[in-house]
């Protein structure tokens, strides 16, 4: 279903602490199982009223641990930095952990949903917990739900006019890494490796069509199972190629790279969604973390005054450590829900909500984002950074060397 949304074009300024001010046009304490409250995120006492509640649904054990923590963090500095509340009502802010597993994810939303009587669902990342707990919020009050991340076109099946996906869909940072690899790079062969996964496959699905409209031929492509971290017998049957396109995360990211490196292969490696790849495990490999090549929606080495200061708020929250594409992430879906609150006068009516977020437009650490209904899901309009993995004073960082700005993330 096509959804047609024209709202009134408003100027709201969010007063966010040190961070400074944030321009929206047109436009929470967590908990674990035992729903107990996060004292981090207690709303200052000016705020009265109805507490406005964001929820998070996550695997904070499982595979998706790592994505969970750092999704955490951006929420709650965003949180803190709206002074514990929206509209002058005190914010909470709740998170259940589902374990990685979609069945859980399901069971966690009714939870957060029915007993905890949230306002907005943040979450899950991972596809297909995404897919059904958004089904699960059609059928049960429809509020709005946020991805930090991309999800692929199957999710448009359950995304029921209420899901807002920033970062838009998986195939888009697949197209925009092949065309910059061909076009940019000037590399006319590539091999390709992934997990095999949903979104492994539609990145690679973009990848191909970005590689090949541009003049590119792929030479290999292979799907390793999610779970391996031996990535022996997959390197041996690479072809001789100009790059590598490459697509495992967690636990198998460093692995591969230095297995990659150890076998002596030198056709430079390239990949979406970057971050896969963490500031950690980047140290942790040292100099075969050097030179690599990725695409992402957001890097802590953006160049603009607002991710300068939204890194130093990181920095010293979070004792040293720097932002990660999940934790922009995060940040950006709690702006995007209190623009929307802000704007409806602390309405948080779910329609109301999904209308005034449904075409915001909201200036960020990466830059300017748009929102827009695409199909039956809301996605943004955007930068894209293609980046390279250098030396940044004593750390290894995710360094952008090119970017594909104003870009609609819609299918490619």
């Amino acid at each position: 279903m096509q959804r047609k949304v024209v709202i009134a074009i408003l100027a709201l300024v969010l007063v966010l602490g040190a961070f400074g001010s944030l321009i929206l046009t047109a436009c929470g304490s967590d908990t674990g199982d035992t729903g107990a409250r996060d004292e981090s995120s207690t709303p200052a006492a000016a705020a009265t009223g109805e507490p406005i509640k964001i929820g998070f649904n996550e695997g904070f054990t499982g595979f998706m641990a790592v994505d969970a923590d750092m999704t955490d963090k951006g929420i709650k500095l965003a949180i803190e930095q709206l002074g514990g509340q929206i509209a002058g009502r005190p914010v909470e802010y709740i998170k259940a952990d589902n374990g990685s597993d979609p069945v859980q994810a399901v069971d966690k939303a009714r939870q957060l949903v029915e007993s905890d009587k949230i306002d907005v669902m943040i979450g899950p990342i991972f596809s297909p917990a995404n897919a059904a707990v958004t089904d699960y919020l059609a059928r049960n009050g429809g509020i709005p739900s946020i991805s930090i991340y991309g999800q692929p076109i199957d999710n448009m099946k359950t995304a029921n006019g209420l899901s807002f996906v920033p970062a838009g869909l998986f195939s888009f940072a697949g197209y925009l890494t092949g065309k910059y690899a061909a076009e940019e790079m000037g590399w006319k062969t590539a091999n390709c490796i992934n997990y095999e996964d949903t979104a492994g496959r539609q990145l690679q699905e973009g990848f191909n069509n970005g590689f090949e409209e541009a003049g590119g031929k792929i030479l290999s492509t292979q799907f390793v199972p999610i779970d391996a971290v031996d990535f022996s017998s997959y390197l041996t049957s690479l072809k001789d190629a100009d790059c590598t396109y490459w697509w495992i995360f967690g636990n198998g990211a460093a692995p591969f790279v230095k297995q990659y490196k150890d076998y002596g292969l030198t056709a430079p490696l390239i990949t979406a969604m970057a971050s896969n790849l963490t500031e950690p495990q980047l140290a942790d490999l040292g100099d075969n973390a050097i030179g690599l090549i990725g695409g992402e929606f957001y890097t802590p080495e953006v160049d603009n005054p607002l991710n300068k200061e939204f890194v130093a708020a990181y920095n010293e929250m979070y004792d040293g450590e720097y932002p990660t594409m999940q934790s922009f992430g995060a940040w950006l879906a709690v702006n995007l829900f209190a623009g929307a609150v802000e704007q409806n006068g602390g309405d948080t009516t779910p329609a109301k909500l999904i209308e005034a977020m449904s075409s915001v437009t909201i200036d960020t650490p990466a830059g300017p984002y748009k929102m827009s209904a695409y199909q039956d899901m809301f996605v943004g309009t955007g930068s894209y950074f293609m980046m390279e993995t250098k030396m940044v004073g004593d750390r290894i960082a995710w360094v952008p060397v090119f970017s594909y700005d104003d870009m609609l993330h819609e299918q490619k």
